[in-house]
């Protein structure tokens, strides 16, 4: 049995490294049990728990042989655990000061520095470690015990100087490490440069292992604990990333479940928290209860997700239905009624190669398409389902490549163009560009990756790239053919920025061409978000005899006044006006009105949509200046332009 500060002779107090040996095994457990995220710094952390709980256990074992000399003590052996501990020791400081590289936001890459930094202190440490051994000078033996006085000065010693060198790189590299890990840094090395220092003073208790356990705990509770949520009694997200790799590397088949409580997101909504928690908490408590096999996860206030461990699709539909009768119990139950999405998806197999952020992605379009307004929502994705998001994920991951890296010349953005007829000169005088997206060997068009674009903010890196392609096509097709310009759909965050005349203005000089070649294409509807901040960028363009077409017009709500008084050379009908004019005498009154207004008013007319030779023959009657349509020519490259121009 181990004595307490109670041996014969010569003591040693160890009660402060039975208490370090005990708080690492319960930190290591509390690790095991919260699962955070598997990052490499955590990896640092749990490889320094291991090693403190060694190197404690080999300490205690160390004071034990030298209070009870006669009885545990072989010179050989004894020299071997100083020298292990020792070994133990520097791995600890070693594995400390990565884990807070690690934790830099700029981390030392330059191996050179690292190597040489960790070269020089081991060369000092284990100079001394051998001189120590050699000269037999590590420890004494007494008749009463044996003194370990040298030996733990020794390491302390080390420990001092390996705690001012982190302590200095910290400082040096503040500007690039997080402010809590700089506090941390702050509190916990002068501490320990104290403790270390106090160990040295001190010749009969060892307490030295608080100086690597604590910091060690401080580090977990900082940057890696995953608390239950008080309320629900459930994890976090961080909780659920780490058990749903670790599944995934196990080969562990589960389904996911994403429960989530739409009115919780409702600003306007203002329901009595303290009862709702309890409820959602009784909720929680319900659903854990169908199965072991259900592992719940709180993601936010209303957002729930949960892993379901069973290989049978079977089960998992039999356990997602009594998710949802616990679901529709809470709604029926509550003052409130709250209206539940449940949405299922698996096996892991579909989804083990993509990743976890790729799955609460997938789940969130299922939530996004499959959502009913003041409706309990219930559904199991199916294979369709995932096929249709990968496409939508690809296209999300290009567009958000494409905006990071803004090159002019990205392969990815193709610019096609389609041939604008002019009625008077009866050939070809302009085109319009049109975008496409290439990714993996298919053409993907507007009205599917726009929207996507929009969601993520990607439209003005397309908008810049677009008038790169279309500057350069200008500068090439202008040297052999006649015609007047190429216009450019730009988009409402475009033109909201006031300064986004500049940027086309320095794109276009950019190029050895007339800028009043290029032609810009906005909408109505762009001036109702910020109509000053369009009417600044549209002036300062027609200031520099930047052509501008009012496109879409007749969509929606159409403003004669607004139009009128904003600087647009051209009117762009659109062909949703032509389709009804053909049908509605009415409509056809308001097409011919409008027409002769604009015209009155000083406006180019240009109709869009003209498929046949009858559409083609109202156009010309009506009097439109411009013809647009697949009756004249289809989209293709903008180089397939030479084919419509003249030369020459």
């Amino acid at each position: 049995m181990p004595h307490f500060g109670m041996h014969i002779g010569l003591r040693y107090d160890i009660i402060g490294e039975y208490a370090s040996l005990l708080l690492a095994i319960l930190l290591l457990v509390f690790m095991s049990l919260t699962r955070p995220k598997k990052s490499k710094s955590y990896k640092f952390l749990v490889l320094g728990v291991l090693t403190a709980i060694v190197a404690t256990a080999t300490q205690i074992m160390i004071v034990e042989v030298a209070s009870n000399v006669s009885v545990y003590y072989n010179r050989s052996t004894f020299t071997a655990l100083l020298t292990f501990f020792l070994v133990l020791y520097a791995a600890i400081l070693v594995l400390i000061f990565n884990y807070i590289n690690l934790m830099s936001e700029k981390r030392l890459k330059k191996r050179s520095v690292i190597i040489m930094l960790y070269v020089s202190i081991a060369l000092f440490y284990f100079s001394g470690v051998v001189y120590q051994v050699a000269m037999k000078s590590l420890y004494f033996v007494r008749t009463d015990g044996i003194d370990i006085t040298h030996f733990t000065t020794f390491y302390c010693m080390m420990g001092v100087l390996c705690a001012v060198i982190c302590f200095i790189v910290v400082m040096i590299r503040r500007r690039t490490i997080a402010r809590i890990v700089i506090r941390g840094v702050l509190i916990v090395v002068p501490l320990d440069i104290i403790v270390l220092i106090l160990q040295i003073i001190d010749k009969r208790a060892i307490f030295s292992a608080s100086t690597y356990v604590i910091p060690l705990v401080a580090f977990y509770l900082l940057f890696h604990s995953n608390p239950y949520d008080e309320d629900t009694g459930c994890q976090n997200v961080s909780a659920m990333e780490s058990r749903f790799i670790t599944d995934i590397r196990r080969s562990r088949i589960f389904y996911l479940a994403y429960i989530d409580f739409p009115q919780l997101t409702d600003t306007s909504f203002s329901p009595d928290y303290e009862m709702l928690s309890i409820e959602m908490a009784r909720v929680c408590r319900e659903i854990e209860r169908i199965s072991r096999k259900i592992q719940l996860y709180r993601i936010s206030f209303g957002t729930f997700m949960a892993l379901i461990e069973t290989k049978e699709r079977s089960d998992a539909q039999n356990y997602s239905e009594q998710m949802r009768d616990i679901l529709d119990a809470f709604h029926d139950r509550t003052e409130d009624h709250f209206h539940y999405f449940l949405g299922v998806c698996g096996d892991s197999r579909r989804f083990s190669s993509v990743g976890n952020k790729w799955t609460q992605l997938f789940m969130m379009y299922i939530k996004q398409t499959k959502l009913i307004d003041g409706e309990n929502v219930y559904y199991f994705a199916n294979g369709s389902d995932f096929r249709d998001f990968d496409e939508i994920y690809k296209i999300e991951q290009t567009l958000l490549d494409v905006r990071m890296k803004m090159d002019a010349e990205d392969e990815r953005i193709i610019c096609y163009a389609q041939p604008i007829y002019s009625v008077d000169k009866d050939e070809f005088r302009s085109a319009e560009a049109l975008m496409r997206l290439y990714i993996d060997g298919k053409m993907i068009p507007p009205d599917m990756f726009i929207p996507i674009a929009e969601r993520n903010n990607c439209i003005h890196a397309l908008t810049v790239i677009m008038i790169h392609k279309v500057c350069k096509a200008v500068e090439n097709l202008s040297l052999e053919y006649d015609f007047d310009a190429i216009t450019i759909n730009c988009s409402t965050a475009d033109f909201t920025d006031k300064t986004f005349y500049k940027e086309i203005l320095d794109i276009i000089h950019g190029y050895n061409i007339d800028q009043k070649m290029i032609r810009l294409e906005l909408t109505e509807s762009m001036m109702a978000e910020n109509y000053e901040a369009v009417k600044h960028n549209m002036d300062m363009l027609n200031r520099e005899g930047i052509h501008l077409y009012m496109d879409d017009f007749g969509t929606g709500y159409s403003n004669l006044e607004r139009v009128v008084d904003v600087p647009v050379q051209t009117i762009k009908f659109d062909k949703s006006l032509l389709y009804k004019s053909i049908q509605d005498d009415r409509v056809d009154d308001i097409i011919s009105y409008m027409i002769e207004f604009f015209k009155k008013n000083g406006f180019v007319t240009l109709i869009e949509g003209v498929e046949d030779e009858s559409q083609k023959k109202y156009s010309i009657d009506r009097g439109f200046d411009y013809i647009q349509g697949y009756h004249y020519a289809k989209p293709g490259p903008i180089e397939s332009l030479s084919k419509y121009f003249k030369h020459k």
